[in-house]
């Protein structure tokens, strides 16, 4: 059974510190909640999962002053509230912790949105627990997970035609295999997909895209894609 959150943060003491890890899951559905806490289960340390079906009850939590988490998988479509409220709730409160959307792909305005407040990556409820225990550890490696339907979109939704670019690629000083990964991601491709066209290792794009998100500064496959449009990358 998930244990569920009533305003009380989760505890650690000084010894387990660097041995226990909270999971703050957002999810109004019993079922997903239990796939999810399942993935977390696969992965490797202690995970402690904090479940709040509602978002105020999400809020009353990381309000508590001993309250931390390292991770947040947060579902969009919440009975009491937008989860973009709790998104940027989140993001106020923990500068620096990873933020995950919960959606499926038909939300994807919604997702958009909840990337603005400050969500770092997505993740599809149709996804199995094998590829969600995936996604999330590819989380907790700094790199974030987008679908490449959202990024298709996002590329579209995040052009600001209005707004002069006053930065060039140059100013960036990225390698020439960095832009190739950066112009096969805001295609919409995969992290497995553009290791295939780049004739490459998983493990060479994963570290491309870390040099990305360093370079241009950015924190999110979602912020990386637009900064390809506004560099005119494609």
């Amino acid at each position: 059974m998930l244990p569920t959150m009533s305003g009380i943060a989760p505890k650690i003491s000084a010894n387990n510190a660097k041995a226990e890890q909270h999971l703050l899951l957002v999810e109004d559905n019993p079922v997903f909640a239990a796939q999810l806490s399942d993935a977390v289960a696969q992965l490797p340390g202690r995970w402690t999962v904090s479940h709040c079906p509602t978002g105020q009850m999400a809020l009353d939590a990381i309000a508590h002053p001993e309250a931390r988490y390292d991770l947040a998988l947060i579902d969009v479509g919440l009975p009491d509230m937008s989860g973009v409220e709790v998104i940027s709730g989140c993001r106020d409160r923990f500068a620096d912790m990873p933020i995950v959307v919960i959606s499926v792909i038909t939300a994807e305005l919604s997702v958009l949105n909840a990337i603005r407040a400050g969500a770092n990556g997505y993740i599809l409820k149709s996804h199995s627990v094998q590829k969600i225990a995936q996604d999330v550890a590819q989380v907790l490696e700094g790199i974030y997970p987008l679908s490449p339907q959202l990024a298709r979109f996002l590329f579209k939704q995040l052009a600001r035609p209005a707004e002069k670019n006053t930065k060039n690629l140059d100013d960036f000083h990225l390698t020439p295999r960095e832009v190739e990964t950066l112009q096969y991601l805001a295609q919409g491709n995969s992290y497995e997909q553009v290791a295939s066209l780049m004739g490459v290792a998983l493990s060479t794009v994963q570290s491309n895209i870390r040099n990305l998100y360093r370079k241009l500064n950015v924190r999110s496959q979602a912020q990386a894609v637009s900064m390809a449009h506004s560099l005119k990358l494609l």
